[in-house]
């Protein structure tokens, strides 16, 4: 279903490419934008897990090393464990988190039963962070999901939300 039709008041876990659609303003920017406002004006109950600031974070870092150390993206971990100095040049990517991280967005514990995540995986066919994202939803009641990512509507119980 379109993002743009996620319905006032709904409580709805947000997947990290929402946010890096925008972070590298990609084909669905203005959509994610526009929900994300709707979500800090708290029209929309947004909800993340220390998982998703992980991925976007680590994108984050990955994006900001290629392009200020002229190295292709596939060698900015190696190279910033070589280099952990070079860590402390970037700048984008901690800015970025801040405003993510000044939206009215409440953080979620993911599980301390990994059982829960592996079944995840078996059970809806998903890869393990999709897995790990549902079990936080699952604990923590929410059943809606907005994302890029079409993996989640193999799980019966989940209402995805999409860029169009």
């Amino acid at each position: 279903m379109p993002l743009s039709d996620v319905p006032k008041g709904t409580n709805t876990y947000i997947d990290a490419n929402i946010f890096l659609f925008i972070a590298f303003k990609e084909k669905h920017f203005e959509e994610s934008k526009e929900f994300l406002k709707r979500v800090h004006k708290k029209e929309v109950n947004g909800f993340i897990s220390i998982v998703v600031l992980d991925e976007v974070l680590f994108k984050l870092i990955q994006a900001e090393a290629s392009v200020t150390f002229k190295i292709p993206l596939h060698a900015t971990v190696q190279f910033l464990k070589k280099n952990p100095d070079k860590i402390q040049e970037l700048t984008k990517c901690w800015n970025a988190l801040e405003k993510i991280l000044s939206l009215n967005i409440t953080i979620l514990d993911a599980p301390k039963d990994f059982r829960l995540v592996m079944n995840n995986c078996k059970e809806y066919k998903l890869m393990t962070r999709d897995a790990l994202h549902v079990s936080v939803m699952k604990s923590n009641g929410i059943t809606h999901i907005t994302t890029g990512d079409e993996d989640f509507k193999r799980v019966p119980w989940v209402t995805v939300w999409t860029p169009v």
